[in-house]
């Protein structure tokens, strides 16, 4: 096995100083230093993309209409950027089994991002995750490589588009990866043990496509949970269908529905090797709608798990979702407020419900001051006392 690179935090902020050396300080992330322009090109704030930055990423990570005249990495700024923050959290639990309160100021979290063009219709897109040592003022990690992927686009006009490698699926339509809050969407991290997260990013190949009058499509074939030996045949797969009214891609601009399905295979947690596997299965709606400044999300998922993935007597339904609404009156200030909620059978576990609200204040396109406050409760009624969690958090967050 190769060795896994620790760093320790004068090693991170060594490479912050470096990385920082290549452009001047008020430099911008990848893409935007690529053309010139503003982040605000492709995000209402970042991380959250807005309709350009929808299309541009489904383009293949080139200009929609000017892909003849789009450069590649070779005619390019070095296409490397990172992103990080810090700040204050403090996070209390209450009959939470396992669970310590926090209260520190630290450094949280450490990516680096490379994208372009490798040529005509061919994009790249990576995450790396260095592997940082915990300690008190910068919270440990391990490394991982979240993204690495492959686009080949505009295959039949944008009808057909073939991403391989790590990305993030297209079932997930309220990106995790560009979400603003820290706080999670509850339904995306609900899996059975072992089991794959609505959250996680995946290995495999996905067809997508731009049809006439706002349709959209995606097609997928994963690997799927880790639970499976690594000589199973990949057999999830997946289908998203959306429609779009309006101009836009429901981000900021024209409202937005759609449906989703997946159906996987995954072996129980701690199974042996040759062990059978079961079925669990993802249905989901969805919709975005947009007016002036405003932006309401939301979205609903049921789920069916066979009964040996969760080594219970019956398979287990469920069913959860959110409800989002942002708030953007200039480039410089976002408000944002969710509701979540998962129903659980009690063989499983409690319900959970979770309120969030927050804002960030962009002093500059890659800076921006961040606060959230957010409140989670697990409980199952008059049988289970209620356990909760508040989160506090303020903090700074960098893209350069």
């Amino acid at each position: 096995m190769r060795d896994r690179v620790h760093l320790t935090p004068l090693v991170v902020f060594g490479a912050l100083v470096l990385l920082g050396a290549v452009r001047p300080a008020s430099a911008i992330p990848v893409f935007a230093r690529k053309y010139g322009f503003n982040c605000t090109m492709c995000h209402s704030t970042f991380p959250r993309l807005n309709d350009f930055g929808q299309r541009y990423r489904a383009n293949g990570y080139q200009l929609p209409g000017r892909e003849q005249d789009d450069k590649t990495i070779l005619e390019s700024p070095v296409p490397l950027a990172m992103r990080t923050t810090f700040g204050y959290t403090n996070d209390s639990f209450d009959n939470v089994a396992g669970a310590d309160d926090v209260s520190l100021f630290r450094v949280e979290g450490l990516d680096l991002l490379s994208g372009g063009l490798l040529g005509k219709n061919i994009g790249y897109f990576t995450i790396y995750t260095p592997e940082i040592g915990d300690s008190n003022w910068v919270e440990g990690q391990p490394g991982t490589l979240e993204m690495a992927n492959v686009m080949f686009s505009n295959l039949c006009s944008t009808k057909l588009n073939v991403r391989l490698g790590r990305f993030e699926p297209a079932y997930v339509p309220f990106s995790v990866k560009r979400n603003l809050s820290r706080s999670p969407y509850e339904i995306y991290e609900f899996a059975f043990p072992g089991g794959p997260p609505f959250s996680d990013t995946q290995v495999g190949i996905e067809l997508t496509g731009y049809c006439n009058k706002g349709y959209s499509y995606a097609l997928g074939w994963l690997d799927g949970s880790e639970t499976n030996d690594s000589d199973d045949t990949p057999s999830d797969v997946y289908f998203r269908l959306a429609k779009v009214f309006g101009q836009g891609e429901g981000q900021t601009a024209g409202q937005r529905l759609g449906f989703t399905g997946y159906f996987g295979r995954a072996k129980p947690d701690g199974a042996p090797a040759g062990a059978s596997r079961e079925g669990f299965d993802r249905f989901g709606v969805d919709l975005a709608l947009n007016h002036d400044e405003w932006n309401l999300g939301a979205q609903v998922l049921w789920g069916c798990d066979d009964a040996a993935l969760w080594g219970t007597p019956t398979d287990v339904d469920f069913s959860g979702g959110f409800v989002e609404v942002n708030y953007l009156p200039t480039t410089r200030f976002t408000g944002f407020t969710r509701f979540d909620w998962v129903s659980r059978p009690l063989t499983v576990g409690q319900d959970v419900t979770r309120f969030t609200i927050g804002g960030r204040y962009h002093i500059q396109d890659n800076l921006a001051i961040h606060g959230e406050y957010s409140h989670g409760s697990w409980d199952i009624p008059r049988l289970v006392p209620n356990a909760s969690e508040d989160f506090f958090t303020a903090r700074l967050d960098w893209a350069f």
